[in-house]
């Protein structure tokens, strides 16, 4: 959260600590003379008889003058300032602009600023000057310029707006006008139950290095009421311009844009108990992008939110949900772990851009008669669920793939995994709440196992390689699954499988589809016709036309494949399962692979990818002497495991699974973690390892003890299923 400007409320400054010059008076009111002896306000000479006008009853009135700049030194107040209607145009400066002068202040604290006539009238408040209305003064309704800068190192200058005061329809610009670095900032503060009424304000972006841009506070119960506000980036390495509401301010039915530029852009920021009330909220984007952020426990009421390019609106670090009128354009949201609710404001929009939540499990909510439509399948991040109240529509008006969503919740009833659309939208799950477009969202888990592989010594008989996977969820699974063996020499991988032959059996044993030589297809069991255009263009081709291959679509379930060497042949094979419809509604997972684990190159190696934003939480098991029970000759007696990242670095080992080996990623005893899985081995000398893994690919290496060979299975099982 940025840091909030210090509140200020400020009726006047003691005259003990004043400098006051020879000139200065107790007086009343008076009118500026047409030809004074100079352009000090102090100056009684410069006023008609009773001034200069210096209480809190007292009228300063300005009508035609040959001197038109009115430079206040020190602290003068009065009841209310009168440009008659022949009033030249006037600039009141506070202080003097010239080298070396600062402070001074004017404070209104009766009427406060009338302009009867045609011409602008300006006030420049720069260099600690100040600029006070108290009580329930207003400036003027119309030609009334308000100007607050800094012009070089010092305490820039600002206008203050106490109790009911009012800015009226003054247009009121916050500078940074430096010549040198880090200069100070021009402000306009609203106090109390202040209003900015229908002012015009804008905020300047720093001009030079290092400086920070103009600055509007709401502080209290103020209002922006119906003001313009502008919030320009900045034109150097510097900040942009901000518009900060803080305590229980609004921002009543103001316009507010935050623009983009080369640097920081501008920013409207809520604070503590503030609230957005009905107002219109704009950013715009930049290498610099404008920004809307609401923090604590602010409110979006019924706001407009429009956010494009890359500019964003960000509730991360507001410490629970909220809701805004409505969110439209084409830029970005960030939700952080927060849920945003949109459609208070009943009205209809459209969005393009994203909705994230960097992972943190945030939610996009519509309620409202309001229909938001979504232009494209990529608006709702992966991470971000989805909630709907019933009879509120959110129109997907894009075509393509699925949008896909961590989850989907409608009218407080979360829904199973699937694709889910509108009436016209052909999903196999119509919800009436996704309106008349033809686009579909996909909801579902939000990181997933995939794409397996397993190398290792095929042999004969018992000693083939036996690879096991699961399709899991609501969906049929589109894999490619591939036995490759002589490419493997390429890779400097000795004695390779010259051709193997690859079997899927299905959960009963059943053979439901084989291959031997991927350029020839086997018609049979759920293979129905010629494969090869389909394999090419799966981008999974093997790279030998002695190498196998299948694409299948698989329902739900176990499934197992076999790969043997023609006529009995051995050597060094892969089996692998690749996802060609990597999508939430189903997924790969609990991988096995049985093989001969040898020593040297001919050990078992099992790969397998996280994929996803999210981490996955897994199992991972070497199993050799419990394969004796169901028959299977020569176990690798005592299994060792290493588990490696994608670079090859080793970041898991045990040997053992009652005996922890901490290091890498393992800080802790996992021995009961692993019992409590419900997936631990049945041997001590077996080998276990729990990880959470972030999206990746990651390989298993499975070796014996002191070189020893044998039959084992490596397994990967999915704990967050």
């Amino acid at each position: 959260m940025k840091n909030k400007t210090t509140p200020y409320i400020i009726h006047g400054i003691a005259a003990a600590v004043l400098a006051l010059t020879a000139q200065i008076s107790v007086a009343g009111s008076a009118t500026w003379l047409s030809s004074p002896q100079d352009s000090a306000w102090e100056n009684a000479n410069n006023w008609t008889t009773g001034g200069p006008p210096n209480g809190p009853s007292d009228v300063a009135t300005f009508a035609a003058s040959f001197q038109t700049s009115v430079n206040i030194s020190t602290s003068e107040e009065v009841n209310s300032i009168v440009f008659t209607p022949g009033s030249n145009s006037f600039t009141l400066n506070i202080p003097p602009y010239c080298v070396g002068c600062s402070g001074g202040e004017l404070i209104i604290s009766g009427t406060g600023v009338t302009n009867n006539s045609s011409a602008l009238q300006t006030f420049a408040a720069g260099e600690a000057g100040q600029i006070i209305f108290n009580n329930t003064s207003t400036a003027a309704s119309a030609q009334m310029s308000i100007y607050n800068y800094d012009a070089g190192f010092g305490v820039g200058g600002q206008t203050i707006f106490n109790d009911r005061s009012s800015a009226a329809g003054a247009s009121i610009v916050n500078a940074q006008f430096e010549f040198g670095l880090n200069g100070d900032i021009g402000r306009t503060i609203f106090n109390g139950a202040s209003t900015g009424d229908h002012a015009a304000i804008s905020n300047s972006g720093a001009g030079a290095s290092h400086g920070a841009g103009g600055q509007t506070t709401f502080n209290g119960t103020s209002t922006a009421a119906n003001a313009s506000i502008h919030n320009s980036a900045s034109l150097g390495y510097s900040d942009g311009s901000e518009t900060i509401f803080n305590d229980t301010s609004t921002a009543g039915s103001a316009t507010i844009t935050n623009e983009g530029d080369l640097d920081a852009g501008g920013a409207t920021i809520f604070n503590d108990s503030s609230t957005a009330d009905s107002a219109i909220i704009i950013a715009n984007g930049g290498i610099g992008r404008g920004a809307i952020i609401f923090d604590d426990t602010s409110t979006g009421g019924t706001a407009r939110v429009e956010v494009f390019d890359n500019a964003y609106l960000d509730i991360t670090a507001h410490q629970s949900g909220m809701a805004v009128g409505s969110i439209e354009g084409y830029g970005n949201v960030f939700l952080g772990a927060n849920r945003l609710t949109v459609g208070m404001n009943d009205i209809d929009t459209s969005f393009s851009g994203v909705i994230s939540s960097d992972g943190q499990g945030g939610s996009l909510a519509k309620i409202g008669s309001g229909v938001l439509t979504l232009q494209t399948n990529t608006c709702i991040a992966d991470t971000v669920g989805l909630i709907l109240v019933s009879d509120s529509i959110i129109n997907l008006d894009f075509t393509g793939p699925p949008d896909v969503i961590a989850s989907l919740v409608v009218g407080g009833v979360a829904q199973p995994p699937g694709i889910y659309g509108g009436p016209m939208s052909g999903a196999p799950h119509i919800l009436p709440e996704f309106g008349s477009g033809l686009g579909t969202v996909e909801a579902g888990p939000i990181s997933t196992l995939g794409n397996i592989s397993t190398r290792a010594f095929v042999q004969t008989g018992d000693n083939v390689m036996i690879g096991g996977f699961i399709v899991q969820g609501a969906e049929p699974k589109k894999v490619v699954i591939r036995a490759i063996g002589p490419e493997l020499s390429q890779y400097g991988i000795p004695n390779p499988l010259l051709n193997p032959t690859l079997e899927l059996h299905d959960d009963t044993g059943a053979l439901i589809a084989s291959n031997d030589n991927w350029g020839t297809t086997i018609i049979g069991g759920i293979i129905t016709s010629d494969q090869v255009t389909d394999i090419l263009n799966s981008g999974y081709a093997p790279g030998d036309i002695r190498e196998s291959a299948m694409i299948v679509s698989l329902p739900p379930g176990n499934y197992t494949a076999i790969v043997r060497g023609v006529a009995n042949m051995t050597g060094v094979a892969l089996a692998e399962v690749y996802d060609l419809s990597p999508a939430p509604d189903s997924t790969l997972g609990n991988i096995s692979t049985r093989s001969f684990v040898q020593t040297g190159d001919n050990v078992m190696i099992g790969g397998f990818i996280v994929q996803g934003t999210q981490p996955r939480s897994v199992i991972i098991r070497a199993i050799g002497p419990e394969l004796t029970q169901y028959g299977v000759p020569n176990v690798l007696a005592d299994p060792t495991l290493e588990l490696h990242d994608a670079t090859g670095a080793l970041i898991a080992s045990n040997d053992n699974w009652q005996h922890t080996i901490i290091g890498g990623i393992i800080t802790s005893d996992q021995v009961q973690a692993i019992m409590d899985s419900g997936h631990a081995p049945t041997d001590p000398t077996e080998s276990a390892i729990i990880a959470t893994l972030p999206a990746g690919n990651y390989t298993a290496i499975v070796r014996g003890v002191s070189n020893t060979t044998g039959v084992a299975l490596a397994e990967v099982y999915d704990l967050d299923q």
